[in-house]
């Protein structure tokens, strides 16, 4: 009924999809079922922000043509009507992004005072360092924490998560550098279980060994757990990460471990995520071999759970940055238009592989559209001189070892050149998570940004921003979000904080 909405060009709804709108309209005012310019404009409205949420006011009255008034009835008509806002926010290309704002709409107003409150969501950098030298990765690969950071670094924090209130913040493990390093994780992981927390890890799968599984028992307190793919034989797992016998090391250990997880707790969702590159996407036939051969050998309950495909971000494929070109190797380009086209069918044959019956896909940001069948949507990305002074403290943040709390994810790495400007302040055992947030906003002027700093932000960073920016422009137009077409920016939605890998948010 919605195939509309992810046309490549607008189209007005005809039959039951016309008909709808149509009724929506008239349970709001009868007298404007007969008025075609909005019948129009409403169509055009909900297309728009369904494939593309970043959209302006200012930019929806120039392409309507219409007065502030008008815009703000139909942005009333809209917001008012469940049907219409499912169309936005569940039936176009922009279907993930809504899952990933929903929540975050909460405190965009702290955010665009610069007001204290505690991020909705914290990424936790506790690795030590990384087995592997992924050329898409903006790590420092000359770097380590040295042995004596473990035991404070864990101890902060633990300091960090009885700060928190559940009901409000969610967290994540990952890196950083490779989180199964730190010999203490698993007191992590049971800490912020005890604490209320759902807890999912990323990890590259290499240290998730029997051995390592029986010496950190607490590890099977974690909500879900994400292995990063980095091939799917011998010869393109030593091609990404630059490490032989790899990938047996990787499936034996997925296999090991979901035979633990059947044994001991059946809730840990087990997940495969797998980054597209131009040189492996050809390889996705073959991935779900992977899979389909990991299953096979778990014979004592489900295998796994999701599987998370993402588009490389490109923060130094190709080496934008002088700055990042100190790596054993790097990749040189991103997918071409021809290879996108090439993924649509890839992705089509998913539908109908029965090995995939059970499996949830989550496409990411760019290749939702893709899966279905939509060319030319990109990820989103700010420019550097979009980058907020004091960034989005309020929404998200990332602490690593050392309790040093960075602006954003893609700056978390140890000794990164030119990321020491994003870290905010350092948790000790003087001084608390919220006050290295409090003092960043009330008593220092921000962070100006410069030429590629954007290079610190992942794809997640550019959405809180584009976000925020958003918030603040309406706001100054003269129609802020309250009065705007998506309901979800007026009632914020009480949607999964933790992560979407394994089921949609809503």
């Amino acid at each position: 009924m919605s195939n509309w909405l992810i046309k490549s060009e607008f189209q007005l709804p005809k039959g039951d999809s016309g008909q709808l709108i149509l009724d929506e309209i008239k349970k709001f005012n009868k007298d404007f079922v007969n008025n075609s310019n909005f019948f129009r404009h409403i169509s055009q409205i909900i297309y728009l922000f369904a494939n593309n949420p970043w959209l302006k006011q200012r930019e929806i009255k120039s392409k309507l043509d219409i007065d502030i008034s008008t815009l703000r009835i139909l942005n009333k008509i809209i917001r008012e009507s469940e049907h219409l806002q499912n169309l936005i926010t569940k039936s176009g290309t922009a279907k993930k992004y809504w899952q990933s704002i929903s929540p975050f709409c909460a405190q965009l107003e702290s955010a665009l005072k610069n007001e204290f409150k505690y991020p909705m969501r914290i990424a936790l950098y506790p690795g030590v360092s990384c087995q592997y030298y992924c050329g898409f990765c903006g790590r420092n690969q000359a770097e380590k924490y040295p042995s004596n950071a473990i035991e404070n670094g864990n101890k902060i924090f633990s300091k960090i998560l009885s700060e928190l209130d559940p009901k409000n913040t969610a967290i994540s493990i990952s890196g950083g550098l490779e989180p199964l390093t730190n010999p203490g994780i698993g007191d992590i992981v049971e800490f912020a279980s005890d604490h209320g927390l759902r807890v999912p890890l990323i990890t590259n799968g290499h240290g998730l060994t029997e051995n390592f599984v029986k010496k950190n028992p607490k590890i099977m307190k974690l909500d879900s757990i994400r292995i990063s793919l980095y091939g799917i034989d011998e010869e393109s797992y030593e091609f990404i990460t630059t490490i032989k016998k790899s990938y047996k090391m990787v499936k034996k250990n997925c296999i090991n471990f979901l035979i633990k997880r059947n044994e001991e707790n059946s809730k840990i969702k087990f997940g495969i995520n797998y980054i597209i590159l131009k040189e492996n996407y050809k390889n996705l036939p073959k991935l779900i071999n992977f899979i389909d051969e990991v299953n096979n050998e778990v014979k004592n309950g489900p295998g796994i759970d999701f599987l998370s495909l993402r588009d490389d971000f490109d923060t130094v494929t190709g080496i934008s940055d002088i700055r990042d070109r100190d790596k054993k190797y790097h990749l040189d380009g991103l997918l071409t238009e021809q290879d996108r086209k090439e993924l649509i069918k890839l992705f089509k044959n998913f539908e109908n592989d029965k090995r995939l019956q059970n499996l949830h896909i989550d496409y990411g940001y760019a290749l939702h559209p893709i899966s279905l069948g939509i060319l030319g949507k990109k990820l989103t990305k700010i420019t550097d001189n979009e980058m907020r002074k004091y960034g989005h403290t309020q929404l998200s943040v990332c602490v690593d070892l050392y309790g040093d709390v960075f602006l954003y994810r893609e700056a978390g790495f140890l000794n990164r050149n030119g990321n020491e400007k994003f870290i905010i302040g350092r948790v000790d055992y003087k001084t608390s998570f919220r006050q290295v947030i409090e003092n960043f906003l009330n008593n220092s002027d921000g962070i100006k940004s410069e030429t590629n700093d954007i290079r610190f932000m992942d794809p997640f960073d550019h959405v809180m921003t584009s976000l925020i920016n958003q918030a603040e422009d309406d706001k100054n137009f003269g129609i802020p979000f309250e009065e705007g077409p998506v309901a979800l920016r007026y009632y914020a939605q009480k949607v999964n904080l933790g992560n979407s890998w394994y089921k949609d948010a809503f």
